[in-house]
């Protein structure tokens, strides 16, 4: 997935012969996938239509990064795919129990980068015997718990938070934390209904309202990797204390040190997208060999 940022506040945006016209810019459309705006920017609907003939999705993120949303073709693709995906619900703890070890797995392998380590052996043969989805979503949550407790021992002090916080977050790690999970969780959507996949039907996740369940079950392999670039962020001190605002009780990254970090998140899409092509592909081979 190639994805494109137009961060600017107050300008408009033209779609002329296949490409994007905006502040003296030209985007050519086959440079993108998916389009990343700020919610100011202004494009008409006309270019819109435009942007979807070409199977570009237009992802638009508010000013305080709490609220995105999707635009994306409304086209039916792959039917007897999404078939195998609601047959494949009769497994639902086989597949689910791929995501948490891959999760372990890869958590664990993050972590070893700094000379951490978690008992995942244990953890793993849990999983193993483990008769439930409900009881896997307890297991997967005490390893996250164990997991976050090293991770951000691994932060400057400064910005070091004590714990997992979103819905809001309570400090600046947990904020753009939370912020790149929800951008790479509607890229994984995105990519997901690319292919034919109903995103909102899920095996480790459960489908509730505007959830993507499936897309939920997918970020949970990557999560490790964003955790990684963004550890890097604040031991590269591209980020600051000034580039976080405190609204409702929350902490959230502002628009200004949002822009910081724009490359940084495109590098790692771009990182992730072979894994990602690889994921989807093995639970595609999943739901369908049954």
């Amino acid at each position: 997935m190639r994805v494109a940022v137009i961060d600017k506040k107050d300008i408009s945006i033209k779609a002329e012969r296949s490409s994007l016209k905006f502040d003296g810019e030209t985007l050519p459309f086959g440079l993108m996938d998916v389009l990343v705006i700020n919610h100011r920017v202004a494009l008409s609907s006309r270019d819109i239509l435009k942007l979807n003939e070409a199977n570009i999705a237009l992802l638009i993120v508010s000013h305080n990064n709490k609220n995105l949303s999707l635009l994306n073709s409304a086209n039916t693709k792959n039917g007897g795919l999404r078939l195998a995906q609601y047959n494949a619900l009769g497994y639902r703890l086989d597949i689910a129990k791929y995501f948490i070890t891959q999760k372990v797995k890869s958590h664990n392998e993050h972590l070893g980068y700094f000379e951490k380590f978690l008992p995942i052996d244990l953890v793993l043969e849990e999983i193993k015997n483990c008769n439930s989805v409900e009881s896997l979503i307890g297991i997967e949550g005490t390893f996250a718990k164990n997991y976050f407790k090293e991770y951000f021992s691994l932060f400057p002090k400064e910005f070091r938070p004590t714990k997992r916080s979103k819905n809001p977050p309570k400090d600046a790690v947990n904020a753009l934390l939370s912020f790149w999970y929800s951008l790479y969780y509607n890229i994984i959507t995105i990519k997901l209904l690319s292919i034919g996949f109903d995103p909102a039907i899920g095996y480790l996740h459960v489908p509730f309202r505007t959830h993507n369940a499936l897309s939920s079950d997918f970020i949970e392999i990557f999560r490790a990797e964003i955790n990684h670039a963004i550890l890097g962020i604040f031991k590269n001190n591209l980020l600051e204390k000034k580039d976080f605002s405190h609204k409702g009780g929350g902490v959230y990254l502002t628009f200004e040190g949002r822009k910081k970090v724009w490359r940084e998140f495109v590098d790692l899409i771009d990182v992730l997208n072979p894994k990602l092509r690889k994921e989807i592909a093995h639970i595609r081979a999943m739901v369908e060999e049954r």
